[in-house]
């Protein structure tokens, strides 16, 4: 589900338009993050919630901002 096209996303983006949309790069992976953490709760977002960590967040967009450099 959440991983299927984790990576297709990043080879329609041009090379020269990733630079200008880091920020909404870092924001699309904090959400497949966040899917990912959703779906191996076998999606009991009824019953519990589920959240990244401000850490864990600051942590995939620092990533992703170096991934893309």
């Amino acid at each position: 589900f959440a991983g299927e096209a984790s990576w297709r996303w990043r080879m329609l983006l041009p090379a020269a338009d990733r630079r200008a949309q880091r920020p909404g790069l870092a924001m699309a992976q904090i959400y497949r993050t966040l899917l990912r953490e959703i779906e191996a709760d076998h999606f009991k977002v009824l019953h519990q919630r589920v959240a990244l960590t401000p850490l864990r967040k600051v942590w995939i967009a620092m990533h992703t901002h170096w991934r893309e450099r």
